[in-house]
């Protein structure tokens, strides 16, 4: 089972790269103009979570919560595999991306999204 702040993934959810991280980032700056500087360790932690294309993917309303969560920047808790985590989001535009499984013009709560998520351990 995986959460991020709270937010259950499918049962489908994989953690793409959980052999290929390395040491966690040191600290998280921001500066006057709201840009953030991350100071690594030796080397970044990115975990990437893939949600395969499935119709018990993930729910759009839980899609709109985790990208208010990522656009608060701040660090949150996340359970990945039986491993607990505190993660925030990568800072750039790929940190959230989701795209429906079934395209329509207009999505309802319940439609599946597909894609993955990017976090980086704090």
């Amino acid at each position: 089972m995986m959460t991020i702040a709270g937010i259950t993934l499918p049962e489908t959810a994989v953690w793409a790269n959980e052999t290929a991280y390395g040491q966690p980032m040191a600290a998280v700056e921001t500066d006057l103009a709201g840009t953030d500087r991350v100071y690594y360790g030796s080397e970044n932690r990115n975990l990437e979570i893939y949600i395969p294309a499935t119709e018990s993917g993930m729910k759009r309303d839980d899609v709109i919560a985790l990208c208010r969560i990522a656009a608060d920047r701040a660090a949150v808790h996340a359970e990945i595999n039986g491993r607990e985590f505190s993660v925030r989001f990568a800072s750039d535009s790929s940190a959230i991306e989701l795209k429906p499984v079934r395209a329509k013009q207009t999505q309802a709560g319940d439609d599946s999204y597909y894609g993955t998520i990017r976090l980086l351990e704090v």
